[in-house]
């Protein structure tokens, strides 16, 4: 692969005896992908002033089936794909999207004196084009001066690099349309030829549209049949160098399988696995919706006929979930099981209980199983779910339908039975299954916005401009003016998110028309426009925020310590934060010794409550008001970013160093969460949940007390949490000394899976910051 996600790549000879096989080498070599690049480039030029549906279906077609990796000798189905360092996507890897290049690679290759000149001179050519052609790098030369001090820059760097990992930021604006959740109901239905007769159908009903828009979707759907065919030629050449003849057979039913779906329905439950996954792999989609449902039919009639046992499913749901880990996509990969509004519950129910155990067996940081429980499920849902966790899976994340469905109608303003088809995406936002986009394309890290609020809008360094207002900490005589300063701030922040978040939506919509997700979400055919271009029903946004909890014990620190009991001046605490401590470990201890979120305490936990209701109902008041953003709202899910946007915050009032991790999601800040379990979920149930888009409770046990004390003690909490209205969980069932171990010996523990935040990951792959962060969080 040319483009990771940003950790440790995993490839097969750093697992030995792990039976997924990993992507770890590219299928093109270095000259074929130049030519590759090359080819794509040209077509991309002669297209550029086509109809966005029409641009975008060439490329498409010029990128695949090049982009796609072989059939590896474990594989069931076909459906690898490589990301190469230029090419297009609906949702790029790193942030970017549409037309992306990866300009690092590129700078990295053309100064590799190792690489012919005359290679060097032609990737030196394509960089200079794309500087000016790639989607992010139009965001960005288009966007506000004013707005880029805010969101990219800090009145420091020249701004044409996105640049979120290396300094401060309070806010920044990203480009993309992430969460996508397409209607598989309708792809196995219908069918891929199916779907093309369907677009010219209503193409003739509706000569009143755009004829592009319905030609750059039937071309999508040729494209993916195109794939199809290239891989029923790979299989069929690996079946012919076979010996042995359990292999052989896989590969002769994987290139019956591909012939048969360019131009018929799937019948079987292996054939409609194939057709999802072969479409979410080109449509660039990263989440697999509601699985027990949509493969119900398939799987149940296979049963009844004999056609497969349940062996054999679980056989090749493996193969299907070891495609999704070569991805390595770890932020992704939602799997949907349970749930109110299912079309077959009680089919579903059966074989969401052989997900659940594929996901036992397979034991690996994705897909992200997800279980929705509602009052009345079948009960060996919930307990194989609790076996699982209890085994260290991490899986699967468990919601709260009833607690979740009636914020769900409010935030979004839609019906419940609209409601029922609500799903998780990524690291735990929520949205609407093939309905609504809300992308989450925006981040506040609120440690940030408090910082600026105390120091003239600028960092701990007083080098980046975080927020507009002048005044600093010694300029408040009261907490209410810190306040109303600090709400200030992040209400102008999220308007210009959300402002760029609907710039984003512009860019990308002028350049792409998304053809393969309108063919699967409600609304677009019939109306003859694009997901993000008033098809659908709603088109949305979200704002993810950081440091919440940490944001929340500072303001009570400076209320309790400054304000009310007068034990430290302004000018002293200000002056100690920049020093990060250093030389005042009695003033350090002094503000630790303050109470903090998490430990059932009401004026602390108030004023939680109280910047959780004032940022959720500050993105909610977005909603309508810009391109795109028909709906808007907060996002507290964090993933290892609480870690990452910790590294450039200063010390905070709550006597967190300068670079330590911030507060995980709502979640209590590591370790302050001092007076029992039963304190930690009451605070966590004084906050709304009927005012965001999503928010995630991090729950760690020894595994002494989840597997020994699960009939005593962990059903009838988890009864408590989700009755008094907790809406989710992801709970760890580890030990302290394995995670210190694996510290120790990282070759021992390969295996040793946790929760980051909104998703899980190896933990020896952690950053050691990341794995601190989750070593230190409270052990019930």
């Amino acid at each position: 692969m040319y483009w990771k996600e940003a950790y440790k790549t995993r490839t097969k000879a750093a697992y030995q005896g792990y039976n997924t096989i990993y992507n770890n080498e590219p299928r093109l070599d270095f000259a074929e992908l130049l030519d590759h690049m090359e080819r794509f480039t040209e077509v991309y030029k002669e297209c550029k002033n086509d109809p966005p549906a029409i641009r975008e279906a060439k490329c498409l077609d010029a990128q695949f089936p090049q982009i796609m990796l072989g059939i590896m000798p474990n594989d069931l189905f076909c459906g690898r794909a490589d990301i190469f360092p230029l090419g297009m996507n609906a949702q790029y890897i790193n942030s970017e999207w549409g037309f992306a290049m990866n300009f690092d690679w590129f700078d990295e290759k053309i100064a590799d004196e190792e690489i012919p000149v005359s290679d060097r001179e032609h990737l030196k050519a394509l960089r200079d084009y794309w500087i000016d052609h790639t989607s992010t790098k139009k965001f960005l030369a288009e966007m506000d001066p004013e707005d880029k001090v805010y969101l990219v820059t800090g009145c420091v760097t020249d701004g044409t690099v996105l640049d979120l990992a290396n300094y401060p930021h309070a806010a920044t604006a990203l480009q993309r349309v992430a969460g996508i959740f397409l209607d598989y109901h309708k792809l196995l239905s219908y069918g891929l030829e199916g779907l093309y007769e369907l677009i010219g159908t209503k193409q003739k009903e509706h000569t009143e549209y755009d004829p592009n828009f319905y030609t750059g979707m039937q071309m999508g759907i040729r494209t993916v049949q195109k794939t199809l065919l290239w891989y029923a030629e790979e299989a069929k050449r690996l079946a012919v160098q076979e010996e042995k003849e359990d292999r052989k057979s896989d590969l002769l039913e994987m290139e019956r399988i591909c012939r048969k779906l360019t131009k018929e329905r799937p019948e079987s439950f292996r054939e409609a696995i194939q057709l999802v996954i072969i479409y979410t792999m080109i449509d660039g989609a990263r989440e697999w919706g509601r699985m027990d449902d949509y493969l119900a039919s398939f799987y149940t009639k296979d049963i009844q006929n004999g056609v497969i046992d349940e062996e054999e499913a679980i056989r090749l749901l493996t193969s299907f979930w070891q495609l999704m880990i070569a991805k390595e996509q770890v932020t992704d990969d939602r799997v949907i099981v349970g749930g109110l509004g299912r079309k077959y519950p009680k089919e579903a129910d059966e074989l969401a209980l052989v997900i659940m155990e594929v996901s036992r067996r397979v034991r690996d940081i994705v897909p992200q199983l997800t279980l929705r429980m509602y009052k009345g499920m079948d009960e060996r849902l919930y307990k194989k779910a609790m076996e699982c966790i209890g085994e260290g899976t991490t899986y699967p994340m468990l919601y709260q339908d009833e607690n979740i469905i009636p914020g769900v109608m409010n935030v979004f303003g839609i019906s419940y039975e609209e409601a029922l088809n609500w799903m998780p995406l990524g690291c735990g936002e929520f949205t609407i299954d093939h309905s609504i986009i809300v992308s989450p394309n925006s981040v506040l890290n609120l440690a940030n916005v408090l910082w600026g609020t105390i120091n003239g809008g600028y960092d701990a360094t007083g080098t980046y401009r975080l927020t507009p207002n002048q005044t600093s900490l010694t300029d408040y005589q009261t907490f209410d003016e810190l306040w109303k300063t600090f709400c200030d701030n992040v209400a102008f922040l999220t308007d210009v998110s959300a402002r760029n978040h609907s710039r984003g939506y512009e860019i990308i919509a002028q350049d792409m028309s998304l053809n393969l997700h309108n063919i699967l979400y409600d609304g677009c055919i019939e109306n003859g426009k694009g997901v993000i271009s008033g098809g659908t029903v709603k088109c949305g946004g979200s704002d993810e925020i950081y440091g919440i909890v940490t944001c929340s014990d500072s303001l009570y620190t400076v209320k309790k310590c400054i304000y009310d009991d007068k034990k430290i001046t302004a000018e002293e605490l200000l002056q100690v934060l920049k020093e990060n401590y250093q030389g005042h470990k009695d003033v350090r201890k002094m503000l630790l010794d303050v109470d903090k979120f998490g430990n059932d305490l009401e004026d602390v936990d108030n004023m939680m409550k109280a910047v959780h209701e004032m940022v959720c109902n500050t993105m909610l008041a977005i909603s309508g008001k810009y391109y795109g953003l028909d709906c808007f709202g907060m996002v507290n899910i964090n993933n290892r970013d609480n870690t990452t946007y910790g590294r450039h915050t200063g010390a905070t009032p709550d006597g967190r160093y300068a670079g330590d991790s911030l507060s995980n999601a709502n979640n209590p800040t590591s370790g302050m969460d001092k007076n029992g379990v039963t304190a930690f979920i009451n605070s966590l149930l004084k906050a709304r949940g009927d005012i965001h888009f999503g928010t995630v409770q991090n729950m760690k046990f020894s595994k002494e007390t989840f597997n020994d004390m699960r009939e005593t003690v962990i059903y009838p909490l988890m009864d408590s949490y989700f009755g008094r209205g907790g809406t989710q969980a992801m709970i760890n069932v580890i030990g302290r000394e394995d995670l210190e171990n694996a510290r120790k010996e990282p070759e021992k523990y390969s295996n040793l899976i946790v929760r980051v935040g909104g998703f899980s990951a190896r933990y020896v792959e952690l950053a050691d910051d990341v794995q601190l962060d989750i070593l230190n969080r409270t052990l019930n």
